[in-house]
């Protein structure tokens, strides 16, 4: 199981830019979205390749491959 990180980066002009890494499919919405509330208004969310994976995806991909996820 691959580590969960948030990764937060404050501007100078106040803007907060976080990066979620390690979580698969739409956990990571529900992993942020107290924070996202606490903090404010989001204006932009960009998702990462691993937003679209699925679990059944993911159970296929270690089936067909020799990689462990």
């Amino acid at each position: 199981m691959p580590q969960k990180t948030l990764r937060f980066k404050i501007h100078q002009d106040g803007r907060v830019e976080e990066t979620v890494e390690g979580f698969i499919g739409n956990s990571c919405n529900e992993a942020t979205k107290n924070l996202e509330n606490a903090l404010g208004k989001v204006t932009v969310k960009n998702k990462r390749s691993d937003a679209f994976i699925s679990n059944e995806n993911l159970k296929q991909l270690n089936n067909e491959s020799n990689v462990t996820f």
